[in-house]
């Protein structure tokens, strides 16, 4: 018989022996040490008591792992990984599970219910679709290596301000309904800036960025989750040049790699590719469905 629980019920080992079988000859499997797995509910803001979890008899079978948050009086969910163990799937489950992780989300009064799920993986876009899910953007993983050419007459028009990302959230800097891990209020927890272009007490173009550096030593990579401008003009479009340049620190030799960047950043990417960025083999799609529509 089927039933479902939260994953409260479970403890971390048996929930984490769940993900990993879940994800078991998925397109990507998530082979994670049990403490990434905690660290990672707690890091991506995750919920045990919204996350469900599916039951055949005494056996767990399938997931929905679910966050929510609250931005400007609106609840917005994401669905952090669904899955199923190999001996379950193609049985109509997926659905059933989906439903009931809706379900939960309707009962906290959820405005919008938010996910990625890989470009290839149709058959699961296919089942998000079934429940009331669309896609609404691209998003691109891409990369570099070395140093970049870097435009000191771009870098002098702009003051430019480093702050952390917590003290980016809610305050209008970025938009709210974006991919779930590029938004300021989880890239701080493991060391998210945002770069802020500015000119006469204006700000012009900002970027969310995360260094990977530990102290003492030189900086190994960073990684770009959000960039925009405020205006449509040729002075923001430099001022956006200008916090790509430093927030992606184009004068030290390191790897640089876009993580979920929006389609619609097309300055952005056009940038980027112009300074020798490349496409990988990866791209998810930004997937919402709107739990209010009537």
């Amino acid at each position: 018989m089927i039933t479902f629980k939260t994953m409260e019920h479970l403890t971390f080992k048996e929930a984490h022996e769940l993900f990993i079988r879940g994800f078991e000859g998925y397109f990507i499997p998530m082979k994670m040490s049990l403490d990434v797995f905690v660290a990672r509910i707690g890091n991506e803001g995750l919920s045990l008591e919204l996350s469900i979890i599916m039951f055949d008899g005494e056996t767990p079978i399938g997931f929905v792992l679910q966050g929510l948050k609250e931005v400007d009086g609106q609840k917005i969910a994401w669905n952090g990984g669904t899955g199923i163990i190999p001996e379950y799937r193609g049985k109509q489950y997926g659905t059933i599970l989906m439903e009931k992780a809706l379900d939960i989300l309707k009962k906290q009064n959820v405005s919008v219910a938010t996910l990625e799920a890989i470009s290839i993986n149709q058959p699961a876009i296919k089942l998000y679709e079934k429940v009331g899910y669309e896609v609404i953007e691209t998003l691109h993983f891409w990369e570099s290596e070395g140093t970049l050419p870097f435009d000191e007459n771009i870098a002098n028009e702009f003051i430019i301000k480093r702050i952390p990302a917590l003290q980016a959230v809610n305050a209008g800097i970025f938009p709210t309904l974006v991919p779930w891990q590029v938004d300021p209020s989880i890239t701080p927890k493991v060391g998210g800036e945002a770069v802020i272009a500015m000119k006469n007490n204006k700000i012009l173009a900002a970027c969310l960025v995360r260094t990977k550096q530990q102290f003492g030593l030189e900086a190994e990579g960073v990684t770009l989750f959000q960039a925009i401008t405020y205006s449509e003009n040729e002075e923001c479009d430099r001022a956006l040049h200008a916090v790509l340049q430093d927030g992606l620190h184009f004068q030290r030799s390191l790897k640089r790699t876009t993580y979920n960047l929006v389609d619609n950043e097309q300055k952005t990417l056009s940038f980027l590719q112009s300074k020798g960025f490349k496409n990988t083999d990866i791209s998810q799609v930004f997937m919402i469905n709107q739990m209010n529509k009537i």
